[in-house]
């Protein structure tokens, strides 16, 4: 078995050929894009010949340094056995394998497509000392069980992970969590040697920071309680946009004031140093996580009861009227490098600055603000679309007259920004929402490029982009009459 792979023409998109042009195939597949690379592969993102369903592909394409320490054939079987551990476990919460191709050089596997996942939700970088983005208690909940519900189904079969970290939970259009990137999993019973029949003690496995201090010193012996610690991270992470510090550990509750003693408690038992101090499975730890989220929501509940009669209102974010704000109502391309200005964004993409709403509901379907003239649909697409679907919706709206309009369009972003509140803690906090939050990240109406058009993530608050391919909501929006 030779120690490089042999790269035929019509796989490797970003490679030229020997014409010098840029391949745009991998076997049957028509590349969209490249959506990352790793130590053991590539992946990208495809359209499925016929039906032109999207897919994820991953390769086997190891780097250089990996093949010289561990040589091809140890490689090869761990994609190989990637593939196969995928492929047999059937879960809500794990991604699914459609196909896997070794009879060609290299081989390749198909598995479901998800535009995003949480890494990019969190904007998190390799800097350990950057700040990510937060996500809110309600989700960041939800999201974490239903995370260890996935893991849960993974170690009743034997299957540690080994690298749970945010680019590894894809997600979903409905913000559910699928586990993916099983390249570093381990089934019990695995042989532990290498290519020259050593232990792999020495090699690293897992992501600084993630992995379990028992898993980085030796991540043969690290059982299913290692993936439960890499949760406890991620929770830290989602909460306080900040990874732990083991020997500066702050408590979470003092890098966010929405979090109490009973969630710094709970985080510090997710990763305690001993795995014996962890909970002890994956379903333990997820009814934990229950049950403080529900005394924080009790608490919450509490709070805003005693706070109701000093509001001027029980389901709106209601201002003095001042005068109607002039926002960027014509759509526009927008590159990248002149998002940030144009937008007024800050460095997490989320709004430099927050306006002073004047929300008024308009019979059952419409939402108007009075501070910039825009009237809004109140819920929007029940299910996501692409961009060609969400241009035909708002033809939709037109055509039918929606809340007696005529003139509705896809929003700019500006205008999506001006909807959003300022992260919590805050004024509104106890406040009903205006508007439906099942459309959690919304087109707007401004492009990036050819094939891609800038979003809002309406829940979390920041923008971003997206695939003209992929599915998102619509909300639309219209200017009222002068």
């Amino acid at each position: 078995m030779p120690n490089k792979i042999n790269r035929h023409p019509g796989w490797v998109p970003n490679d030229p050929d020997e014409s010098g042009e840029r391949l745009k195939t991998i076997g049957p597949y028509t590349i969209r894009e490249r959506l990352g690379k790793g130590s053991m592969g590539s992946v990208y993102k495809v359209l499925m010949p016929e039906t032109h369903k999207i897919a994820a592909l991953k390769i086997l394409d190891p780097s250089p340094k990996l093949v010289e320490k561990m040589g091809f054939k140890w490689v090869r079987d761990r994609f190989m056995n990637e593939a196969s551990v995928i492929s047999n476990i059937h879960h809500p919460h794990v991604v699914d394998v459609f196909r896997f191709e070794s009879e060609n050089d290299p081989m390749f596997y198909l598995m479901e497509f998800f535009p995003h996942n949480l890494g990019t939700d969190l904007k998190e970088t390799y800097w350990a000392d950057a700040v990510s983005r937060t996500v809110p208690v309600k989700r960041a909940t939800r999201l974490l069980i239903q995370i260890l519900n996935g893991l849960g189904r993974l170690h009743r079969s034997g299957i540690v992970h080994r690298d749970i970290k945010p680019f590894n939970i894809m997600l979903t259009h409905e913000g559910n969590v699928k586990i993916t990137d099983f390249g570093l999993s381990k089934k019990r019973g695995e042989p532990r040697v290498s290519r020259d029949g050593a232990k792999k003690e020495d090699l690293f496995i897992g992501t600084k920071h993630y992995a379990a201090p028992e898993q980085v010193k030796s991540p043969e012996n690290a059982d299913h309680r290692a993936d439960l610690y890499s949760g406890g991270v991620l929770m830290y992470r989602m909460l306080t946009g900040r990874l732990p510090r083991v020997k500066k550990y702050k408590q979470p509750s003092l890098l966010n004031p929405e979090l109490d003693e009973t969630w710094d408690g709970f985080i510090a038992k997710s990763m305690a140093t001993e795995p014996g101090d962890r909970f002890k499975t994956a379903p333990d730890m997820a009814g934990a996580a229950d049950s403080v989220f529900k005394r924080y929501r009790i608490k919450k509940d509490e709070e805003c009861k005693r706070s109701a009669g000093s509001r001027t209102s029980p389901s709106l974010k209601h201002f003095s009227t001042p005068p109607p704000l002039t926002l960027r109502s014509t759509a526009q391309r927008i590159i990248a490098r002149r998002a940030r200005s144009v937008f007024d964004i800050d460095e997490l993409d989320r709004p430099n600055r927050y306006l002073a709403n004047n929300f008024q509901i308009s019979g059952s379907s419409t939402v108007t603000d009075q501070a910039t003239g825009l009237v809004w649909q109140q819920s929007g697409s029940r299910y996501p679309m692409d961009l060609n679907a969400a241009t035909a919706y708002i033809e939709r709206l037109k055509k039918e007259r929606h809340g007696g309009f005529d003139t509705w369009r896809l929003p700019t972003v500006n205008e999506l920004l001006s909807l959003l509140n300022p992260p919590p803690p805050g004024e509104n906090f106890c406040l009903e929402p205006v508007f439906s939050f099942i459309q959690n990240t919304i087109w707007s109406g401004d492009a990036r490029s050819f094939k891609a058009f800038w979003l809002v993530n309406i829940e979390m608050g920041f923008v971003t982009s997206s695939d003209i391919l992929d599915g998102y909501f619509v909300k639309g929006v219209c200017s009222l009459p002068p």
